[in-house]
């Protein structure tokens, strides 16, 4: 099962959590100035050498690290103070490649792209940029508010965005026609647009092998042959208490005490199990693995809705050889709040670095529209600046003028926030522990949502208590 996939960043997190929280925070109280370098020491001689860490996410594919270079050479060759140069690491060995630098006093001078599970990841070493941003009355002004707000930890300002990847619940146009049912609402806040009503229309596109629907007496739950919905498929279950009324924290507000048995996380887990398994609206974890596979679910051609982030963009040209396709908004919750989960790019600067001056200018270099627009366009994001994100707009649509990407735009002002992916303390197993819940749901192991959510509560609180005696 592809939510499979997730464990894998949680096992890298479990050691570096742990020397990330060790490490000390060397950040100056306001920017440095005049001739002496950042480290307090007498100044270098020559042009400030500033190293670029990628391998927290995207920007390690060959035209990726060709546009780096490409970007670098023209940097180098308009500057005579600063010079800079990406380093690049597979994701898989980001953790122990980033840790070993700063364990080495070699710690790199910017990170990017990097998610805010990136952050998460080393939460104590980002530099707070604020003061820089106060000192030269850096213009954010074209900055998406909720994208800034996504690069703050608690009072600090440690990253600016670089571009976003909203949700949309994609649909597959064919199979409505054949069903004879309207496509779903694209513009959010709709009021007829509800995940209760999503239900009804999945369960109208879930067909059985003799084409009975699921709101059928004869429908056959098991063999279904065309689902109406994939869920949340890809996205960790921490995700989805947010549109339930709760938040993806699942703690109390000073981190101590679990909250994952609440209201709002049963709900959750509930419409997740009764999505499988009462209402046969979405495959189980069997249905994915022996079905599905490595394909996605739109790709899969077997399946009518999936709600995720745009950056499924790398497969919308399979997509569109097959069938016809579009984006509709992210129904509302019981209580009538809309949450769009959004992953999001940034670029931050570590504590450790030996030039958080020179990183700076860099870093203002580097989020100049331009320079901004060649890297979302190679990362596949969303530009973070507005003024770029109508452009993006204009040249989706004429790539495929037939899909409603304003849809992506709008859900920008509905992100989660608290983030999905934002920190959480033994960040690792905690992951871990919420993704087995939903694993058990998924599988038909275990259908007592009450039961479950109640032992990963005594299981997070156990976390929780390790890891304040520890701090």
């Amino acid at each position: 099962m592809k939510s499979r996939l997730w464990f894998v960043v949680s096992i890298l997190l479990i050691t570096v959590m742990i020397f990330a929280a060790g490490c000390g925070n060397k950040a100056p109280a306001t920017p440095q100035g005049g001739e002496e370098s950042s480290s307090g020491g007498a100044a270098e001689s020559g042009p400030v050498k500033i190293t670029i860490f990628v391998g927290f996410g995207t920007g390690t594919e060959p035209e990726q690290i060709e546009l780096h270079n490409q970007i670098a050479d023209e940097f180098n060759a308009s500057h005579d103070d600063i010079q800079i140069e990406f380093i690049t690491v597979p994701y898989e060995e980001h953790t122990t490649k980033f840790s070993t630098m700063l364990a080495g006093d070699m710690a790199p001078d910017i990170v990017m792209p990097i998610g805010v599970m990136g952050v998460a990841e080393f939460q104590d070493e980002w530099l707070d940029l604020t003061p820089y941003v106060e000192r030269d009355n850096y213009d954010m002004s074209d900055f998406y508010g909720p994208a800034l707000e996504l690069q703050h930890v608690g009072d600090k300002l440690i990253g600016l965005p670089l571009g976003v990847y909203p949700s949309a619940v994609y649909y597959n146009e064919d199979m409505f026609d054949a069903a004879g049912i309207p496509y779903p609402p694209h513009k959010f806040g709709d009021p007829d647009w509800t995940y209760d009503k999503l239900v009804e229309i999945a369960q109208k596109l879930t067909l059985d092998a003799n084409g009975n629907d699921a709101t059928s007496p004869d429908f056959d739950a098991e063999n279904i042959v065309q689902w109406g919905w994939d869920g949340w498929d890809w996205i960790p279950f921490r995700m989805v208490p947010s549109k339930f009324g709760g938040d993806s924290i699942g703690m109390s507000d000073d981190y101590r005490t679990a909250e994952m048995n609440s209201q709002p996380w049963i709900d959750a887990l509930q419409f997740v199990s009764d999505s499988v398994w009462k209402w046969h609206i979405r495959p189980s974890a069997e249905a994915i693995d022996a079905v599905l596979g490595d394909m996605d679910a739109l790709e899969s051609g077997m399946v009518a809705m999936w709600e995720i982030h745009s950056w499924m963009s790398y497969n919308y040209d399979t997509w569109s050889e097959a069938f016809n396709w579009n984006v509709a908004a992210i129904p509302a919750g019981p209580d009538g709040s809309i949450v769009d989960e959004t992953n999001i790019d940034g670029l931050v600067i570590p504590s450790h670095s030996k030039h958080p001056d020179q990183a700076w200018e860099v870093v203002k270099w580097l989020m100049q529209p331009d320079v901004m627009k060649r890297l979302t366009d190679s990362y596949g994001c969303i530009p973070a600046r507005q003024s770029l994100a109508k452009d993006w707009l204009s040249e989706m649509s004429e790539a495929y003028p037939n899909v409603d990407f304003q849809v992506f735009l709008d859900g920008i002002e509905y992100m989660d926030n608290p983030n999905y992916e934002a920190w959480i303390p033994n960040y690792g197993q905690v992951f871990d522990a919420t993704e087995h819940a939903m694993e058990l749901v998924l599988t038909g192991e275990n259908t007592d949502v009450k039961a479950i959510l109640d032992a990963l509560n005594e299981e997070v609180q156990g976390y929780l208590d390790e890891y304040w005696a520890e701090h």
